[in-house]
C-alpha cells in the first residue's frame, strides 16, 4: 500500500471510529432521556407483527449496509421492531410512538385472530403502551422507546444527537415525517410501510416517498407493501422478492379500496 492510499485508510478508519463514539454518546443520552419502567408490566407479551409483505427488503438492507441506529417511527406493539433485532446483533432500535389508548383498533386489528385475543388488554387504561413495554421486555437493552407524538420529538431527538442510519416510518400512513427526516437525518436510509394502502381515493405514502427519492438522487424500491429509497441498483435478489410478493400486494391493495368503499375505518393510527 502507497503512503497516500494508508493515510485515507487511516483518515476513515479515525472517522468511522469518531462516528461510532458518537453513537454510543447519543444512544446513552437518549437511554438517560427515556428510560424504561423499573418493573415489567403484568400484561401478557403479545408478539405480532402486522406484515403485509416486504420486510425482507428492509431486514437485508440492515444486514449488509451494517446498520447500527434504526429509527422507527410508528412501533404499536413492537412486532417489527423485533424482526429489526433479528436481522443483526449489532442494531439499536428507537422506537417512537405515543401508545394511545385504543378506543378505534380499526378493522385491521379488530378482525386479528390476536387482536381478538387480546381485545380486553389492549382495550384497558395505558394497555397498548403496557403491552409493548412487556412484550419488549425481553430485548429493553436494545430498544430506546420514546413516548410522543412523531413530528413534535423528531427535533428533540436530533438535538440529543440522534444519526440513524436508517428510518423506518409506519405512522399515519401519509408521510408527514418523510421530509423532516430528509432534513434532520439526511445520510440515513429512508423505508416504511403502507405502500398498498388506500384511503379511497389515492394512495397517500407514494407522493411523499417519492419526493424524497428524487430529494435524495436515489432509488424507489417497492416490495409488497414496504418502500426503500436507495443508492444502489436493484439487485437479482430485491427483484425475486418483489414478484414473489405482487400477488399478495395486489389483494391487499383491493381489501383496503374495498374497506373504504364499505365505509369501515381501516388500521391506521396516527403516531
Amino acid at each position: 500500500m502507497t503512503t497516500g492510499a494508508a493515510n485515507i485508510a487511516d483518515t476513515a478508519t479515525a472517522r468511522g471510529s469518531r462516528a461510532a463514539l458518537q453513537a454510543r454518546e447519543s444512544l446513552a443520552s437518549l437511554k438517560a432521556r427515556y428510560p424504561w419502567p423499573t418493573e415489567r408490566p403484568s400484561e401478557s407479551p403479545i408478539l405480532w407483527s402486522l406484515d403485509y409483505g416486504g420486510r425482507r427488503l428492509v431486514t437485508d438492507a440492515i444486514a449488509s449496509r451494517g446498520v447500527n441506529v434504526l429509527l422507527e417511527i410508528g412501533s404499536f406493539l413492537g412486532g417489527s421492531a423485533r424482526q429489526w433485532l433479528a436481522a443483526s446483533r449489532e442494531v439499536v432500535v428507537v422506537c417512537v410512538d405515543p401508545w394511545p389508548d385504543l378506543i378505534d383498533p380499526g378493522a385491521g386489528i379488530a378482525a386479528h385472530r390476536i387482536g381478538r385475543a387480546y381485545r380486553d388488554q389492549l382495550h384497558a387504561p395505558e394497555g397498548v403502551y403496557r403491552s409493548f413495554i412487556s412484550s419488549m421486555w425481553d430485548v429493553r437493552h436494545r430498544i430506546v422507546h420514546v413516548r410522543g407524538m412523531s413530528l413534535d420529538v423528531l427535533p428533540e431527538l436530533h438535538s440529543l444527537g440522534l444519526r440513524p442510519d436508517m428510518v423506518y416510518i409506519d405512522a399515519d400512513k401519509k408521510g408527514h415525517e418523510i421530509p423532516v427526516c430528509d432534513e434532520l437525518f439526511p445520510d440515513a436510509v429512508i423505508a416504511g410501510d403502507d405502500w398498498n394502502w388506500s384511503d379511497g381515493y389515492s394512495f397517500p405514502i407514494r407522493d411523499p416517498a417519492s419526493r424524497s427519492a428524487r430529494r435524495r438522487g436515489r432509488r424507489l424500491k417497492c416490495v409488497g407493501t414496504t418502500w426503500l429509497i436507495d443508492d444502489g441498483p436493484w439487485t437479482i435478489r430485491e427483484r425475486l422478492l418483489q414478484l414473489q410478493s405482487s400477488p399478495r400486494s395486489l389483494t391487499q391493495a383491493a381489501h383496503s379500496l374495498m374497506r373504504r368503499l364499505n365505509g369501515t375505518t381501516s388500521s391506521g393510527r396516527r403516531r
